[in-house]
């Protein structure tokens, strides 16, 4: 197995340090009063913000909104606490998003490897939280979640209590565990034919969003993703009459989800389904199982329908676009 896979399944000491790291930055105290916390980050860079606002209404603490573009809202003028998020520290979006906070008047945190994100907040002595390099900001998906993690706890602006979070780094210490599961996931993947569904419960939408975004960058495979209560004042109208649709069922293993995802996969009619189930007892830790999983299983999958993981044209392609076509980031 290549150096991408094995850099995936070696997650738990990188996240230990990140989250250390997020513990031991201390953030001035106007910054840690703040009720208001805006994540900024596209791609990879911004998942972290999705599980961080679930962990919020999950555990209390301050309201956390996680944005995927380049303007903030009007609200940061209140004196909000912004995460910039960043691997590289040159994405065009988030560089304005820190940017105009910045004027708006909020106060802003640059997360990053460096980059034009770090010089340009080092330039206005705004707090720097640097994390580690990894093959590819997807991969270093636990750098950036667990430093904003041990930050916003450390800064007493999230409740998630430290047993919960010991628990989700232990987890990724069960490396045959996980290749396990990952592995049957992924052969499920490899077999079926025509479109997919990743379902999840709301609590756990994330982890959908997620494994959607795995699936697409390292295996080249597009898929959709839904969650329950909602998908089913809607969407599942449509699935019930079309069984045509393969569902990776993402299952906490938690009333009353786990007997609404059984209930309403026997509405949705699929073609075929697979049941994955979260490995945990809190929701912090399911979260980072799922994460993990969708990490590994995406890799195993590219290999096995033989396609190079690290490599993205679209994608790419799609970013000078941006440069060439918006003054973002100028």
């Amino acid at each position: 197995m290549n150096g991408f896979y094995e850099y995936y399944l070696s997650w738990e000491e990188p996240a230990r340090r990140a989250y250390l790291s997020g513990l031991s930055l201390g953030l001035p105290a106007s910054y840690a009063a703040s009720s208001l916390v805006l994540v900024c980050g596209m791609g990879g860079s911004g998942a972290a913000g999705d599980y961080l606002a679930v962990l919020a209404a999950r555990y209390g603490g301050s309201v956390i909104v996680s944005l995927k573009e380049a303007e903030p809202p009007h609200w940061v003028s209140r004196g909000a606490l912004v995460y910039a998020v960043s691997f590289s520290g040159n994405t065009r979006e988030t560089l304005n998003c820190a940017r105009r906070s910045y004027e708006l008047g909020g106060r802003v945190v640059a997360v990053t490897t460096g980059g034009k994100l770090a010089a340009w907040a080092r330039e206005r002595n705004l707090p720097v939280a640097i994390v580690e390099q990894a093959p590819a900001p997807r991969a270093g998906w636990p750098q950036l979640f667990y430093t904003l993690l041990g930050s916003l706890v450390g800064n007493g602006l999230l409740n998630t209590p430290g047993p919960d979070i010991e628990e989700s780094l232990r987890l990724l210490s069960e490396r045959r565990e996980a290749e396990n599961q990952a592995s049957e996931t992924a052969s499920w993947l490899k077999a079926v034919q025509g479109n997919l569904v990743v379902l999840a419960p709301a609590p756990y939408y994330p982890v959908a969003v997620r494994t959607r975004s795995e699936l697409a960058e390292n295996a080249k495979s597009a898929s959709d993703a839904s969650h329950v209560p909602e998908s089913g004042h809607n969407i599942l109208e449509g699935w019930s009459n079309e069984a045509r649709y393969n569902f990776l069922v993402i299952d906490p293993v938690e009333e009353p989800w786990s007997k609404l995802l059984e209930e309403f996969m026997g509405l949705a009619r699929p073609a075929d389904f697979y049941v994955e189930k979260l490995r945990g007892t809190n929701t912090v830790s399911k979260m980072v199982w799922g994460t993990w999983i969708a990490g590994l299983a995406s890799v195993k999958l590219a290999e096995m329908k033989g396609y190079e993981a690290e490599k993205l044209t679209a994608v790419k392609l799609f970013r000078s676009i941006v440069e060439k076509t918006t003054e973002w980031g100028a």
